[in-house]
């Protein structure tokens, strides 16, 4: 995830695996399928002498791929960084929010701090002699 304030409203700051997968949607078991069975296919076509083996293990790399795929934008989703208000209205929102900025148009740019306060506090140089 990038290290700047995220652009949505944060559900969970840091959230688990199991909170990922509670929260998957009907697209990311549509992206789960699909590259499985793509993958899958596409381990049958090329894989000539021995075409059920090579598929097979196709389709367990695909699901590992989409598996890792789907927790990325899930979690993605919940930390405030990819659009997420079907969660903010099921979850709801984290008492502790940065400050949020909006989405603006990249065409236009402002020149603003990439992080806030909540989400990179100011280094502390009391510590180092």
């Amino acid at each position: 995830m990038p290290y700047s304030d995220p652009k949505f409203t944060v559900v969970n700051p840091s959230p688990t695996v199991d909170d990922c997968i509670k929260s998957m949607r009907f697209r990311d078991y549509c992206v789960l399928a699909g590259v499985t069975a793509g993958s899958w296919g596409y381990g049958y076509v090329f894989g000539k002498p021995v075409r059920m083996p090579t598929a097979s293990t196709a389709a367990t790399i695909g699901l590992t791929f989409a598996g890792l795929v789907v927790l990325q934008d899930t979690r993605g989703r919940l930390m405030g960084y990819k659009e997420n208000t079907k969660e903010v209205k099921l979850y709801g929102a984290h008492p502790n929010q940065p400050e949020l900025r909006g989405v603006q148009d990249p065409r236009f740019p402002t020149a603003t701090g990439r992080a806030s306060v909540s989400t990179k506090p100011p280094l502390d140089w009391k510590n180092y002699d």
